[in-house]
């Protein structure tokens, strides 16, 4: 497995890995705000619905920016919009930084920063499906997916360790740093893509019928949409779950010793391997049957998990260990569903439709799990984390029952 894993062309690997890291410098700023959720929440005096509103407006954001550009990348050059929109991940962080001081700035920002990010992963994974070779696309779509969460690991490690060192402020100053050395790796190394001229000149820029007559494609869009919402509820809530389940640990309980953000990172660094290998593992036994496996599993676990904050320590990190690789082995088999599911004249539309409907879910993920949150009596409830948690594993459900749908010929 992992030679087939390995088999890429030179040429492709190269291109592969610079694109991976300009993802990865990227999202410096990505997850910052989840890092810093218990000083805020504190500091600014907001509910678990609001921290959960400016989780999710991030991808709200996404969504907004994802339509306009969804036909865009199929008529202009990808990369040139990649460069324009990672100008707004530099920027962002800034205004973040300068201007932010409660609810509505903070929202404001974390929308922009979205919109960056809409114009920049998409557009990514467009050049890098352009590029390689039709044998190569599977897997380069799995380890463009997988060091997404290598981004997000970092971004959380670096705002969480330094939390409490420096004043919050710099933090989000410093993060603007990494989108300028992925611009600049972009600019240099990576080639531009002439775009695909459309078989039909009929098609209007902001006709999305392509994406949405495509059953298979939907399918996938759909549990997509659940995925993320499981995904992103859980990443923005993971530092405040584990600052509350560790307030209730004995002194000298082992793993007490481990700092949240070290804990937090390992566990969003799981996704790596875990979604190059739930791909592999769908490849090898079809899509549908280990969807069906991941999906499912990772429902139960959300349960289990919501119900383990008082639990000794090492089984909280075991539980937190378990979800950290079923949350995300369906994702970059899902994707690559996707992909093989497009005509390659329409394959930016389909793959931008399928990225908005996803990127709304994790809008909606946030916002529902700080709802349970407020609901249950608070951050500090152990009622509240056992109702997010279950929200998370309801919405999960829906991934296999769409892909099935989809799959079924009419």
């Amino acid at each position: 497995m992992m030679n087939n894993i390995l088999k890429f062309k030179r040429r492709s690997f190269f291109l592969v890995i610079t694109m991976c890291l300009a993802e990865i410098f990227g999202m410096t700023g990505y997850n910052l705000w989840p890092a810093m959720i218990p000083e805020f929440q504190e500091s600014w005096n907001l509910s678990s619905t609001s921290v959960g509103w400016i989780g999710g407006s991030y991808f709200l954001g996404y969504v907004i920016a994802t339509w306009p550009l969804s036909s865009l990348t199929d008529r202009v050059d990808p990369k040139k919009i990649y460069l324009i929109f990672m100008l707004i991940g530099v920027i962002t962080p800034l205004g973040f930084a300068i201007t932010s001081q409660g609810f509505w700035t903070a929202i404001t920002w974390r929308t922009l920063q979205g919109i960056g990010l809409a114009g920049t992963y998409m557009p990514g994974l467009k050049l890098l499906t352009d590029i390689v070779s039709e044998s190569d696309r599977s897997r380069t779509v799995a380890w463009y997916t997988a060091l997404f969460y290598v981004g997000a690991a970092l971004s959380l490690f670096y705002g969480a360790s330094l939390n409490g060192i420096m004043d919050w402020k710099w933090i989000w100053i410093f993060a603007s740093f990494g989108p300028v050395l992925s611009f600049i790796i972009v600019w240099l190394i990576i080639p531009s893509v002439p775009p695909k001229i459309l078989d039909k000149p009929t098609e209007r820029l902001l006709d999305l019928r392509p994406a949405l007559k495509n059953r298979k494609a939907m399918g996938y869009a759909i549990a997509y949409f659940a995925h993320c919402a499981e995904l992103m509820g859980f990443a923005t809530w993971i530092v405040a779950f584990l600052t509350y389940s560790h307030s209730l640990q004995h002194s000298g309980t082992i793993g007490t010793a481990l700092s949240i953000g070290t804990i937090a990172t390992f566990v969003t660094l799981l996704a790596v391997p875990s979604s190059v290998l739930g791909n592999e593992m769908s490849i090898r036994f079809g899509r549908l049957p280990i969807l069906r496996v991941v999906m499912f599993g990772s429902a139960i676990t959300a349960i289990l998990l919501g119900f383990s904050a008082s639990f000794t320590f090492p089984i909280v990190l075991c539980l937190l260990i378990f979800y950290g690789i079923t949350v995300t082995a369906d994702s970059a088999t899902l994707t690559s569903g996707v992909v093989d599911s497009s005509d390659p004249s329409y394959r930016g539309t389909v793959m931008a439709v399928y990225s908005l409907i996803g990127f709304l879910g994790a809008s909606i993920g946030p916002i529902v799990f700080g709802l349970m949150l407020d609901l249950g009596g608070g951050e500090t409830s152990s009622l509240g984390w056992k109702m997010g948690f279950a929200s998370l594993a309801l919405i999960v459900c829906l991934g296999p029952f769409a892909v099935a749908q989809g799959n079924k010929i009419r």
